[in-house]
């Protein structure tokens, strides 16, 4: 599906949009959603595309790399889809990486990346900074389903949850973060 400068697989159009309506600061953003193998023990990701890397940050095109046969056709389900807000929390945390990519101009995005392959040490950091800008957005609640998700032993290998472990923000950590944003924010 297509809509403005965003195109997503009609299987996640509920989920994208919704997720999406929490970032109106990307809404001028060319994004792709897509579905594509990934090589490295991940299910999603956020890149700028190559040829729009040294454009500036709010000129460039994106896209979320999904994981079709892990998001869609999860043999754990019996529709094969994952829970709606896991999926909205996981692209809500892909979405925060894009929202901190487009503060960055194309020489620091290309040395992100690098530090990024190289550097277990700023993974973390940019990892953190991507849950801070979900949480920030409003989906600190769908993130935490997604953490608590993916932490789950009967679906993921024990390496993958360590690395999970070691990467990114704990739960707890998260569910502060939460709770001072709903503090924060009146209802």
């Amino acid at each position: 599906m297509e809509i403005g400068k965003k195109v997503y697989p009609e299987i996640l159009e509920e989920e994208v949009q919704k997720a999406l309506s929490h970032y109106p600061e990307l809404d001028h953003l060319e994004i792709h959603f897509r579905f594509k193998k990934i090589r490295r023990e991940s299910f999603m990701l956020a890149q700028p595309y190559a040829e729009s890397l040294f454009k500036r940050g709010k000129k460039r095109a994106y896209q979320i790399i999904i994981n079709e046969e892990f998001f869609t056709k999860n043999p754990a389900y019996d529709n094969g889809k994952i829970p709606f807000n896991v999926i909205v929390g996981w692209l809500g945390h892909e979405l925060g990486h894009i929202k901190d990519y487009t503060t960055r101009s194309g020489v620091n995005l290309f040395s992100f990346g690098l530090m990024y392959i190289t550097f277990n040490n700023f993974i973390r950091k940019a990892e953190i900074a991507a849950d801070k800008y979900c949480v920030e957005a409003g989906l600190g609640d769908e993130l935490l389903e997604s953490k608590t998700f993916s932490r789950n032993p009967n679906l993921f290998t024990k390496s993958y949850i360590q690395k999970l472990q070691n990467v990114y923000p704990s739960i707890q950590q998260v569910r502060r973060w939460v709770q001072l944003f709903k503090q924060q924010v009146p209802s």
